[in-house]
This record gives structure tokens, sequence and C-alpha cells, in this order.
């Protein structure tokens, strides 16, 4: 299986999960690709590069069986649109992996719906990624008043 991970490109680190997907057994077993963003790390064992342009990023996408990433919107249906199956791990607050935890809204949104495995015990990422073969997401149909409600909280949880 190919496993293509996102990190995001925000100017935060996210080495929770670069750590999760090295010491995970998957990673042995598959081929694993990733967009690093600024997470740093050692990472050898895994191939993959800090960013991708657009392009190279959606081919990625298209040629993984099972995406992996963090809880961004673009992300998300990014990889829905091309109807592949997706683990989502919410980057948090707590860790100083994001600002807050709108991550963690966004993931249980697509969640509620259908179109994503969520993962946030990244203790439990190799269940969920044997999980993933059995998972058939729901097909992504855009939700723009969701999108737009969600912008909206994004931007007031950013005003306080």
């Amino acid at each position: 299986m190919r496993i293509f991970v996102m990190f995001g490109t925000q100017d935060k680190r996210f080495n929770r999960l670069l750590n999760a997907i090295l010491n995970s057994n998957f990673v042995n077993e598959n081929e694993v690709y990733v967009q690093l963003g600024y997470t740093k790390g050692d990472y050898s064992g895994i191939n993959g590069q800090e960013y991708y342009t657009e392009d190279e990023l959606n081919h990625q996408i298209e040629i993984a069986d099972l995406i992996i990433t963090h809880a961004g919107v673009g992300a998300i249906v990014s990889a829905l649109k091309l109807k592949k199956r997706v683990i989502v791990v919410p980057r948090l607050g707590q860790y100083k992996e994001q600002n807050n935890d709108h991550q963690v809204q966004i993931m249980e949104r697509f969640d509620k719906q259908g179109y994503i495995i969520p993962c946030t015990d990244l203790s439990k990422l190799d269940e969920t990624v044997n999980n993933a073969y059995n998972f058939e997401p729901k097909e992504y149909v855009a939700d723009k008043q969701g999108i737009i409600d969600e912008i909206t909280d994004f931007i007031n949880c950013i005003k306080k």
C-alpha cells in the first residue's frame, strides 16, 4: 500500500505525528511518502520532502492508496475529491501545533458525515491504518455552507 502523509504547511511543527509514523509498524510494511512542511526531524526510512508544488502534491494524493493528514480543510477535501481513504490527525493547541483546537472541530465534522477516519490517539495509529483497509468513505459532496461556517468559526477564534 502506498501511504501519503500531509503535515500541513503552516509555520508550526507537527513532530507528534512524525514520531508516531516513525515508530509505527506500517512504515516498514508500506511505501510511505511525506510532505513535512515545517516539521523537522530525522525521517530517514521514509520518502518525502518539505514541500511539493501543487501539481506534485495532487500527483502524490492521486497515486496514494491511503492519505494521513492534519485536519486542514484543503488537504482533506483534496483527498476526498479523488475518492481516497483519509485518516485525519488534528493538530492540537496544547502541543503548540496550532494556536487552538479548531482542527478537532473540522475533523469531527468530516467524521460525522462519514468522509474520514479520525485519529486522536496516535498510540493507535497502526490500528487505525489497518482498519482503513475496510473503510468505505461516503462519496464527497461539497458542503459550501458548512465550509463557510468553518471559516467563520476559525476567524472568530483568531479574533479572541
